[in-house]
């Protein structure tokens, strides 16, 4: 079950650095948006928990976002179900960004945004 775990835990990751912020030109993965991700086995089903947060907790737009994050993730063949729960502690900062992100998003400011 390990293998299969770490494979399907891999994937989700890879799914998660495809997903493109709203307003800046960075995954969520590597925006430090990600708290937790969570793979789990029932019953022969595998399911996908993931803790994310958003950068503004003003921000309206998380049915849209977790509704990208669920599609994305159960497009996986091994991954029956995702749940999506936003939290909104700790709170996001920048230190939160991977430093892949940081380069992504200092080519962008170069590029000119």
């Amino acid at each position: 079950m390990n293998i299969v775990k770490d494979d399907v835990e891999e994937k989700v990751i890879q799914k998660l650095k495809n997903i493109q912020d709203i307003e800046l030109p960075i995954s969520i993965y590597d925006l430090g948006l990600i708290y937790k991700t969570d793979v789990e086995l029932k019953d022969d089903n595998i399911y996908v928990n993931i803790e994310t947060t958003m950068i503004n907790s003003r921000c309206n737009s998380t049915y849209s976002f977790s509704e990208e994050i669920v599609n994305n993730i159960k497009s996986i063949d091994e991954v029956d179900d995702c749940n999506v729960k936003f939290v909104y502690s700790p709170k996001w900062d920048v230190s939160m960004i991977s430093p892949k992100g940081i380069e992504q998003l200092n080519c962008a400011n170069a590029k000119g945004m």
